[in-house]
């Protein structure tokens, strides 16, 4: 007869743990399906310069170029990929005459399809060569070359974001930078 008893008593505790892991299952299933996942992909410009290299070979004998120092941050909880981040100059300061030169020609001006796992940062150098390029012959003396950076992401729905923002300007004079400007920032694509 005890046996019987402990049997009974034993059977009655494992209809509760049954029922308390499909519960368990459930609130598991519900947070996987439901919640939104935490996005925090960000771009930051953490230092900007123009360099200036003395090469007598040269003439005019100095090289100049515009570099900017851009930390990539995934703060979220899933991978992410940056599809296009580009160092833009432009004579608009809204920058819709963006120029970042030719890709083909110096690669460092842009990036592609930057993977950055949850929790990752990498920090990419950007460089605009400025002395002896065609380009610079596009804007006058003394007036203001805009700069500004762009970086393109898929939103969580597939859609690509692209943010553009602009971060300061330098003065060209006879084909060199006479001076510029610029404040650090952080472009952060929407969290949802």
């Amino acid at each position: 007869m005890r046996t019987s008893a402990n049997r009974s008593q034993a059977s009655i505790k494992l209809g509760p743990l049954i029922a308390l892991a499909a519960v368990a299952l459930g609130v598991a299933i519900y947070f996987w399906k439901f919640v939104p996942v935490e996005r925090q992909l960000s771009a930051e410009i953490v230092a900007f310069e123009v360099t200036s290299e003395r090469d007598e070979a040269r003439n005019p004998p100095v090289r100049e170029s515009l570099v900017a120092r851009v930390q990539f941050a995934n703060g979220g909880d899933e991978s992410e990929t940056i599809l296009k981040a580009r160092f833009l100059v432009s004579t608009n300061e809204d920058l819709s005459a963006s120029r970042s030169w030719s890709p083909t020609l110096h690669r460092d001006s842009m990036l592609r399809d930057l993977k950055l796992s949850p929790g990752e940062t990498i920090t990419h150098t950007f460089i605009i060569p400025w002395t002896g390029r065609e380009e610079a012959r596009y804007f006058s003396d003394g007036s203001q070359v805009h700069l500004g950076f762009s970086i393109s992401a898929n939103d969580p729905g597939g859609e690509i974001i692209t943010l553009t923002e602009r971060f300061g300007h330098v003065i060209p004079q006879d084909r060199r930078i006479a001076s510029s400007d610029h404040q650090l920032l952080v472009l952060e694509f929407p969290k949802d």
